[in-house]
Protein backbone atom coordinates (compact mmCIF):
# COMPACT_ATOMS: atom_id res chain seq x y z
CA UNK A 1 0.00 0.00 0.00
CA UNK A 2 3.00 2.19 0.75
CA UNK A 3 2.88 2.57 -4.05
CA UNK A 4 -0.49 3.88 -3.34
CA UNK A 5 0.53 6.48 -0.43
CA UNK A 6 2.95 7.89 -2.35
CA UNK A 7 0.68 8.32 -5.45
CA UNK A 8 -1.19 10.62 -3.20
CA UNK A 9 1.02 12.57 -1.93
CA UNK A 10 1.94 13.57 -6.15
CA UNK A 11 -1.52 13.83 -6.20
CA UNK A 12 -1.83 16.27 -4.01
CA UNK A 13 1.06 17.98 -5.15
CA UNK A 14 -0.53 18.69 -7.95
CA UNK A 15 -3.65 19.51 -6.28
CA UNK A 16 -1.80 22.45 -4.58
CA UNK A 17 -0.51 23.92 -7.85
CA UNK A 18 -4.01 23.95 -9.33
CA UNK A 19 -5.06 25.52 -5.68
CA UNK A 20 -2.55 28.22 -5.55
CA UNK A 21 -2.99 28.99 -9.06
CA UNK A 22 -7.34 29.34 -8.21
CA UNK A 23 -5.92 32.10 -5.53
CA UNK A 24 -4.76 34.07 -8.46
CA UNK A 25 -8.35 34.16 -9.60
CA UNK A 26 -10.56 36.77 -8.84
CA UNK A 27 -13.84 34.54 -6.59
CA UNK A 28 -16.40 36.28 -8.96
CA UNK A 29 -14.71 34.34 -11.62
CA UNK A 30 -13.96 31.35 -9.53
CA UNK A 31 -18.06 31.20 -8.85
CA UNK A 32 -18.59 32.16 -12.49
CA UNK A 33 -20.68 29.37 -14.22
CA UNK A 34 -19.39 28.99 -18.01
CA UNK A 35 -21.74 27.36 -20.17
CA UNK A 36 -19.59 24.90 -22.11
CA UNK A 37 -19.32 23.40 -18.95
CA UNK A 38 -22.75 22.69 -18.24
CA UNK A 39 -22.87 25.74 -16.28
CA UNK A 40 -20.39 24.54 -14.00
CA UNK A 41 -18.54 26.80 -12.24
CA UNK A 42 -14.25 26.18 -11.08
CA UNK A 43 -15.56 26.28 -7.22
CA UNK A 44 -18.16 23.78 -7.97
CA UNK A 45 -15.74 21.13 -9.76
CA UNK A 46 -13.06 21.66 -7.00
CA UNK A 47 -15.97 20.62 -4.83
CA UNK A 48 -17.71 18.08 -6.58
CA UNK A 49 -13.73 16.09 -7.18
CA UNK A 50 -13.98 16.29 -3.10
CA UNK A 51 -17.22 15.37 -2.60
CA UNK A 52 -16.55 12.09 -5.55
CA UNK A 53 -13.74 11.16 -2.86
CA UNK A 54 -16.55 11.48 -0.01
CA UNK A 55 -19.06 9.22 -1.90
CA UNK A 56 -16.36 6.26 -2.91
CA UNK A 57 -13.87 6.28 -0.15
CA UNK A 58 -16.57 6.63 2.63
CA UNK A 59 -19.91 6.35 1.71
CA UNK A 60 -19.58 3.21 -0.53
CA UNK A 61 -16.33 1.81 0.80
CA UNK A 62 -17.02 2.53 4.74
CA UNK A 63 -20.92 2.34 4.65
CA UNK A 64 -20.48 5.50 6.35
CA UNK A 65 -22.34 9.02 5.78
CA UNK A 66 -20.73 12.17 5.55
CA UNK A 67 -21.91 15.50 4.11
CA UNK A 68 -21.21 16.60 1.17
CA UNK A 69 -19.43 20.06 0.34
CA UNK A 70 -21.80 22.62 -0.80
CA UNK A 71 -20.53 25.37 -3.35
CA UNK A 72 -22.55 27.91 -1.67
CA UNK A 73 -20.72 27.40 1.50
CA UNK A 74 -17.26 27.62 -0.24
CA UNK A 75 -16.61 31.35 -0.05
CA UNK A 76 -13.14 31.40 -1.24
CA UNK A 77 -10.04 29.10 -1.80
CA UNK A 78 -9.50 28.73 1.63
CA UNK A 79 -12.81 27.13 2.44
CA UNK A 80 -12.29 24.32 -1.10
CA UNK A 81 -8.74 24.12 0.70
CA UNK A 82 -10.82 22.44 4.16
CA UNK A 83 -12.63 20.29 1.84
CA UNK A 84 -9.24 18.44 0.76
CA UNK A 85 -8.19 18.47 4.10
CA UNK A 86 -10.75 16.06 5.19
CA UNK A 87 -10.64 14.72 1.84
CA UNK A 88 -7.01 14.10 2.49
CA UNK A 89 -8.35 11.91 6.10
CA UNK A 90 -10.60 10.16 4.05
CA UNK A 91 -8.00 8.77 1.71
CA UNK A 92 -5.46 8.32 4.31
CA UNK A 93 -7.62 6.26 6.30
CA UNK A 94 -8.83 4.27 3.86
CA UNK A 95 -5.06 3.67 2.31
CA UNK A 96 -4.58 2.23 5.97
CA UNK A 97 -7.57 0.31 6.57
CA UNK A 98 -7.37 -1.68 2.98
CA UNK A 99 -3.50 -3.02 2.58
CA UNK A 100 -4.38 -5.51 -0.07
CA UNK A 101 -5.04 -3.71 -3.80
CA UNK A 102 -7.16 -7.03 -4.66
CA UNK A 103 -9.72 -6.77 -1.88
CA UNK A 104 -13.12 -6.45 -2.97
CA UNK A 105 -15.16 -4.24 -1.45
CA UNK A 106 -18.96 -3.75 -1.99
CA UNK A 107 -20.81 -0.90 -1.25
CA UNK A 108 -24.25 0.84 -2.40
CA UNK A 109 -24.69 2.78 -5.87
CA UNK A 110 -27.52 4.68 -3.88
CA UNK A 111 -28.56 5.99 -7.00
CA UNK A 112 -28.78 3.03 -9.08
CA UNK A 113 -30.64 1.33 -5.88
CA UNK A 114 -28.20 -1.40 -6.62
CA UNK A 115 -25.13 -3.41 -5.04
CA UNK A 116 -22.01 -3.34 -6.81
CA UNK A 117 -18.06 -4.72 -5.62
CA UNK A 118 -14.81 -3.38 -6.58
CA UNK A 119 -11.55 -3.54 -5.77
CA UNK A 120 -9.38 -1.11 -3.24
CA UNK A 121 -7.13 -0.60 -6.94
CA UNK A 122 -10.07 0.20 -8.39
CA UNK A 123 -11.58 2.70 -6.09
CA UNK A 124 -8.72 4.30 -5.36
CA UNK A 125 -7.70 4.38 -9.24
CA UNK A 126 -11.22 6.08 -10.15
CA UNK A 127 -10.94 9.07 -7.38
CA UNK A 128 -7.52 9.83 -8.63
CA UNK A 129 -7.98 9.76 -12.36
CA UNK A 130 -11.36 11.81 -12.01
CA UNK A 131 -9.82 14.37 -9.89
CA UNK A 132 -7.57 14.33 -12.95
CA UNK A 133 -9.88 14.96 -15.59
CA UNK A 134 -11.56 17.79 -13.44
CA UNK A 135 -8.22 19.10 -13.11
CA UNK A 136 -8.17 19.28 -16.93
CA UNK A 137 -11.47 21.22 -17.32
CA UNK A 138 -10.82 23.85 -14.60
CA UNK A 139 -7.75 24.42 -16.51
CA UNK A 140 -9.34 24.90 -19.92
CA UNK A 141 -12.20 26.92 -18.08
CA UNK A 142 -9.71 29.19 -16.19
CA UNK A 143 -8.79 29.88 -20.09
CA UNK A 144 -11.97 30.63 -20.69
CA UNK A 145 -12.02 33.34 -18.28
CA UNK A 146 -8.84 35.09 -19.56
CA UNK A 147 -6.59 33.11 -17.54
CA UNK A 148 -3.18 31.58 -18.06
CA UNK A 149 -3.08 28.72 -15.70
CA UNK A 150 0.16 26.89 -15.08
CA UNK A 151 1.50 23.28 -15.34
CA UNK A 152 0.00 21.27 -13.15
CA UNK A 153 0.61 17.29 -13.97
CA UNK A 154 2.40 15.50 -11.73
CA UNK A 155 5.71 15.69 -13.60
CA UNK A 156 6.16 19.12 -14.16
CA UNK A 157 8.64 21.04 -16.17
Amino acid sequence: MTTLKKQYELIKSSREVVLNYCETIRSEDLTKQIENFNKNSICYLLLHIANTYIFWLKRFAENEGMKYFKVENAKDVNDIRKAFDEVNIIVENFLNKHTDFSTPIEGEIFWLKKNMTYTVLELFTHVITHEFHHKGQIMTMSRILGCTPPDADVIRF
